[in-house]
């Protein structure tokens, strides 16, 4: 399991490098624009994910029980090894989840039993007397275990810019980076 684990973290990670490249080079596209359509994962697990920060900000350990496995863990590019699921819980009650919003959910279905959820997570969080407003990038893994869904691994990253948007800069090569 952990060398599966280990396997779709690199893909997810290779995946970005290539394709965030290929994104920031593309000209803006001009006439009609998209229309985003939700689809059944994409409410399933927005719901998931919703009902996750709101035990969050009441610090509901039972809900937090049912949505994330037993070896949940956490990966950031701040931290240098995973942050278990007990660790993670502690940090994420020392602090007042005061509100959060999720967008750009996307949600990719690996088999009938893995489903990857990718999004980018507001939150406005107290702490030490400090309101602040962050900004994540989060790719959660969920995988089907005894017919519930759960979450077995999270990799979070902040995301620069304004309003939490990336900013996307045309830079030359120097040498010196």
């Amino acid at each position: 399991m952990k060398s599966f684990r280990f396997a779709l973290f690199l893909f997810l990670l290779v995946s970005l490098c290539v394709v965030a490249p290929a994104q920031q080079t593309a000209p803006p596209r001009r006439g009609p624009q998209r229309v985003v359509t939700t689809t059944r994962l994409v409410r399933v697990f927005s719901e998931l994910e919703t009902e996750w920060h709101q035990a969050v900000q009441q610090k509901d350990s039972a809900v937090l029980d049912r949505l994330l496995g037993e070896d949940f863990q956490e990966w950031k590019p701040s931290i240098a090894g995973p942050v278990p699921r007990e660790e993670w819980q502690q940090r994420a009650f020392a602090q007042e989840l005061r509100s959060f919003q999720l967008r750009q959910v996307a949600v990719r279905s690996l088999n009938e039993e893995t489903v990857v959820v990718s999004f980018v997570l507001s939150e406005s969080v107290q702490s030490g007397g400090k309101l602040e407003e962050q900004d994540s990038f989060i790719v959660d893994l969920w995988a089907k275990i005894d017919g519930r869904w759960v979450c077995t691994d999270r990799y979070a990253s902040p995301v620069n810019g304004p309003a939490g948007r990336a900013v996307v800069e045309d830079v030359k090569p120097n040498g010196k980076h």
